[in-house]
């Protein structure tokens, strides 16, 4: 079985449980989603990531310092004022 199709079925045993959380936005869905990890697993688990992969981008940059970007090119990718 493919994540994706586990997820689906997950998602609407879920909906099916609660069918108030088909009401609420998206926005609303991932912080919800991220309290509950964070009590599942008792502690900052989102941070604990974020950390974890800065971490892994800050030590790629010291091996490979001519792969950084300029400030101004990530803008313009992104077309940020």
């Amino acid at each position: 079985m493919r994540l994706e199709s586990l997820f689906g079925i997950v998602a609407q045993m879920v909906g099916d449980s609660i069918p108030q959380l088909k009401k609420l936005s998206r926005a609303k869905k991932r912080e919800l989603i991220g309290e509950l990890v964070d009590e599942v697993f008792g502690e900052p688990v989102r941070e604990r990531v974020l950390s974890k992969a800065l971490s892994a981008r800050l030590e790629h940059f010291r091996h490979n310092p001519k792969s950084a970007k300029t400030w101004e090119s990530v803008k313009a990718r992104f077309r940020l004022p």
